[in-house]
């Protein structure tokens, strides 16, 4: 019996010390938690702050193009010996002329300095025949196509109006580290 109480004493003495031991522990983990959380609220806060700041000079783009398709399987089907030996020499596949089709597209910029200048993607503006940009106030504007870097993506349109333009400044990007937080903000819809 002896043995057994003495097991007991030793497993309750480690049991006080282990809740004496971890008391603090666990106080200064609850404390860096709630620092932590707070950190979080304030950098979720700026965050935030600065898309109200910038979004008044993103836009929404919409563009327009023709697209040429030929039927190439349909006409590699009827391009077969067995159909000239069938109708002859002559003989041509129905409808092989190409097709011409309405095509649309969005995507989003921003404007990057008052008179009208907006950055976008290549992408989104290429081989388009109309680009019409719609401003944060809903007005629609046509734009024109003043250059591309299609290895970058990045296209450079221009709209001409009367009204301020609200800008976003263009950062430094050599200024920038591995690890900084960066914000992408756009108006696809």
């Amino acid at each position: 019996m002896n043995r057994k109480k003495h097991i007991y004493f030793g497993i309750l003495f480690a049991l006080i010390v282990t809740c004496f031991v971890t008391s603090p522990i666990l106080e200064v983990r609850a404390a860096a938690s709630k620092k932590d959380i707070e950190i979080l609220d304030r950098s979720a806060k700026a965050f935030s702050s600065v898309v109200k700041d910038v979004k008044p000079a993103v836009v929404h783009i919409s563009v327009e193009s023709t697209a040429s398709s030929t039927n190439a399987e349909f006409e590699q089907f009827f391009n077969h010996p067995f159909f000239e030996r069938f109708f002859g020499p002559d003989f041509q596949p129905p409808d092989s002329q190409p097709r011409k089709r309405q095509q649309r597209g969005a995507g989003s910029g921003f404007i990057i300095n008052t008179d009208g200048h907006i950055l976008t993607n290549n992408h989104v503006v290429e081989n388009a025949e109309k680009i019409t940009v719609t401003l944060s106030d809903n007005q629609k504007v046509d734009a024109r196509l003043i250059g591309t870097d299609p290895q970058s993506d990045v296209a450079l349109i221009k709209i001409d109006v009367t009204d301020a333009l609200p800008t976003i400044p263009l950062g430094d990007s050599e200024a920038l580290e591995v690890g900084e937080w960066v914000i992408a903000i756009g108006n696809p819809f």
